[in-house]
């Protein structure tokens, strides 16, 4: 068996991941825009990052800052602009009755608040800044930035506990194994080359900006041209039509069910977790990471082809 026929057993495989993560991604940012979960985090991060009554209570009276701070976390946006919030903190930081706002009174306001971590954070940067206030508030927005890209791993982190479980709770339903995928994959040409023609039309048709477009906003996924080929992949999954040709997919096979030994029936039950597990692990990766290893590998695929 040539390095080509195992390349197309990859790029097959790795279709498949891709349409299975692809289908999760939808649930997942579909789940998170029906909850605004991106919205509540947001504002726990920011409840933990201003923890300053006053200050949350001055910053409340802006109106580009209202949702953050009015105890509606359901309401809360996806994004604040870390510039925006850097200048109104220092600003509510200002003495209102004074002509000249400079950096010292700023610094002497700072060191009046009550205890709290908000507190040593901006003396901390207030010691480290010049004569500017326009310093001040570059600093104080660059850390809010980087603290709200920390804080924010949390969310991707349970993100992907949340993705892992439906990808295992799919393969499970469709029953995605992996290790049968790959057999059959290796042992049917037919079927090879069903999946990696689609694999290179997908390669040549489908846009990283247009794919991206695709997973982030579910609603465009059933309406943009774009998506069709997308679409196609996870419809072909799901059975809806035979573009990837006969996958071993879903409960059809019910060999498990059939006159065998004990010991056999013990084997095959673990083949299919194992395959399973293997499946559930591989979407877990995402849907970015195969469409990025789809496109590599169907360059080498045109590489490999020879010539007419």
């Amino acid at each position: 068996m040539d390095l080509t026929t195992w390349l197309d057993v990859a790029i097959g495989l790795t279709l498949i991941y891709l349409g299975v993560s692809l289908f999760v991604t939808i649930i997942n940012e579909y789940i998170a825009q029906k909850m605004n979960l991106r919205g509540r985090d947001l504002y726990d991060d920011l409840q933990q990052l201003i923890d300053n009554p006053a200050i949350k209570q001055k910053l409340l009276q802006y109106p580009a800052l209202k949702p953050f701070f009015n105890n509606q976390p359901q309401e809360t946006p996806s994004y604040i602009d870390t510039k925006v919030l850097g200048q109104l903190l220092i600003g509510s930081l200002s003495n209102a009755d004074s002509t000249e706002n400079s950096i010292k009174q700023i610094k002497v306001t700072i060191d009046q608040l009550p205890d709290s971590a908000l507190k040593m954070q901006l003396q901390s940067i207030a010691r480290t800044v010049g004569d500017k206030t326009e310093d001040m508030v570059t600093a104080v927005s660059d850390w809010m930035d980087r603290s709200l890209t920390m804080m924010g791993g949390t969310y991707k982190r349970n993100l992907q506990i949340i993705s892992f479980c439906i990808g295992l709770a799919l393969t499970v339903l469709f029953n995605i194994n992996t290790i049968t995928l790959t057999e059959h994959i290796y042992r049917d040409k037919e079927l090879r080359n069903a999946l990696t023609a689609y694999a290179i039309q997908l390669n040549e048709q489908t846009s990283r900006e247009a794919f991206e477009k695709c997973s982030k906003q579910p609603e465009l996924f059933l309406e943009v041209p774009a998506c069709k080929h997308l679409k196609g992949l996870t419809d072909a999954l799901q059975g809806r039509n035979d573009s990837l040709g006969k996958l071993p997919l879903g409960w059809n096979d019910v060999s498990l069910l059939s006159e065998r030994t004990a010991i056999e029936i013990v084997l095959a039950t673990l083949q299919h977790i194992a395959g399973w597990l293997l499946t559930a692990l591989a979407i877990s990766l995402g849907a970015p990471f195969w469409f990025d290893l789809l496109n590599k590998a169907v360059s080498v695929r045109h590489g490999m082809r020879k010539p007419e």
